[in-house]
């Protein structure tokens, strides 16, 4: 795997601009004001930083301005998407 500077360099940064402000809705909340790229697949199990098919828009440590998660934190390095908590027990799953 690739140290963290294929996360750092000029050209990294600029495309993850350009990604962002295509759109800053977080795939994981909903909410705008998205402000880092969560890797999908995280490339720590295979995913690769440098694919935009592997980004989605997220809040980072930033957090959100509307429900103040620090959505792609609770996702960490798993591959879906995190339960989050909320007043009220939305998930309808298993």
């Amino acid at each position: 795997m690739a140290g963290r500077e294929d996360l750092t360099s000029y050209s990294y940064r600029k495309a993850r601009a350009r990604f962002l402000a295509e759109s800053d809705i977080c795939h994981l909340c909903g909410h705008a004001q998205a402000d880092v790229i969560d890797h999908v697949q995280p490339v720590s199990k295979g995913g690769r930083a440098d694919d935009p098919d592997n980004w989605a828009p997220a809040h980072g440590i930033n957090r959100c301005p509307t429900c103040g998660r620090n959505c792609n934190g609770e996702k960490g390095s798993s591959t879906g998407a995190p339960r989050l908590l909320t007043s009220r027990d939305w998930y309808a799953g298993p």
